[in-house]
């Protein structure tokens, strides 16, 4: 018994070691491409330093927020699966909670950093938007592998 809680207490060890190895390498790297759509957004609305850096300040708030919501979304998309073969699905109501809060999150987001800019960067942002959300869900897909074509 006391070796089963030995190892009990190690691999709980290991998985937080994992967790939190995981979260200061995605913390210095970021999501890639993520920098991309920053760095369009403020060559777009020709943001100045000031305007620079509570932006960075911004994204590093939306980073930790999110990192927050990927680790209940993969704990619950654990949880769903451990209970695959009982056919529990109540964990689908977790998971549509979290890609809530992740949309509102988001949302908030953008309406900081658009109430960064003067009235004509906030008409200029409501122009590209759209366009930076397609940068940052394309960096955030895997790559794709090549289809093998059909013979």
């Amino acid at each position: 018994m006391n070796a089963i809680r030995i190892m009990g207490v190690a691999l709980l060890g290991l998985l937080i070691l994992n967790v939190v190895s995981l979260g200061l390498l995605w913390r210095i790297t970021g999501p890639q491409g993520g920098s991309q759509a920053a760095e369009f957004l403020m060559h777009e609305l020709k943001f100045d330093a000031t305007q620079r850096k509570a932006y960075w300040e911004l994204i590093h708030q939306h980073r930790d927020q999110m990192q927050k919501l990927e680790f209940e979304r993969i704990q619950s998309r654990n949880q769903l699966y451990d209970n695959l073969g009982k056919g529990d699905t109540t964990q689908f109501g977790v998971l549509r909670q979290i890609q809530g809060k992740t949309e509102l999150i988001t949302f908030r987001h953008f309406q900081a950093v658009r109430n960064l800019g003067t009235p004509q960067q906030q008409q200029r942002f409501d122009h590209i938007i759209k366009e930076v959300l397609r940068k940052m869900e394309h960096s955030q897909q895997p790559a794709q592998r090549p289809r093998n074509k059909p013979n």
